[in-house]
């Protein structure tokens, strides 16, 4: 038991240094679930997200209001990307940031009557890796009551983690043409890793 006695102290000190270390590399998390219902919205717009907003920078999207159509998920705004494209991405400032995405609500939105919409997306990976997914809207048809029209929802698994940036495009499915529409998201949900280390 004495021979033990002196080594105490001394793993006491291992022991500590790597927590202290740990502690202070430990990366933080913000979960969010983004409905846009916040933002100040004016007519005629246009009215781009701010940058960053809830953690993310948007292109191309702005936020917009319903108008009688396809009613967002929650609340009265949604984001659009009018031109059916655009992209969410981490700031560059601060740096050593990555984000997870785990679901949304989508519609594409071109009016009655508009063909089934194929939503491309593109995850940029913190490595370089690109991965892909294509989500389908389905098509409206003329003679249905305005409540029938609904935003669809997704979710994402493990593979959209560690994402940099998600792009977004829409094409007609069953030929690739052009929509001539916008894209709709709302009550995004994500969470944004900030590494300190």
């Amino acid at each position: 038991m004495i021979i033990f006695a002196p080594l105490i102290p001394l793993l006491a000190i291992a022991i500590a240094a790597p927590v202290a270390d740990d502690e202070k590399c430990r990366p933080t998390q913000t979960t969010y679930t983004t409905k846009y219902d916040n933002l100040p919205f004016v007519e005629p717009g246009p009215n781009p997200i701010p940058s960053p907003y809830n953690g993310l920078n948007y292109k191309t999207f702005q936020v917009d209001q319903y108008d009688g159509f396809i009613p967002p998920t929650s609340g009265n705004q949604w984001t659009m990307a009018f031109g059916g494209s655009g992209n969410i991405s981490v700031p560059d400032s601060p740096p050593k940031q990555i984000f997870e995405l785990d679901s949304f609500s989508y519609a594409c939105v071109s009016g009655v009557p508009q063909p089934e919409c194929a939503i491309s997306m593109w995850g940029w990976k913190e490595s370089g890796r690109l991965i892909k997914r294509v989500i389908k809207f389905p098509r409206l048809d003329p003679g249905h009551p305005i409540e029938d029209f609904k935003m669809n929802a997704t979710k994402f698994g493990g593979e959209w983690r560690d994402l940099k940036s998600v792009g977004f495009s829409i094409a007609r499915a069953d030929n690739g043409g052009d929509m001539f529409g916008g894209l709709a998201l709302d009550d995004v949900k994500y969470t944004v890793t900030q590494r300190k280390c």
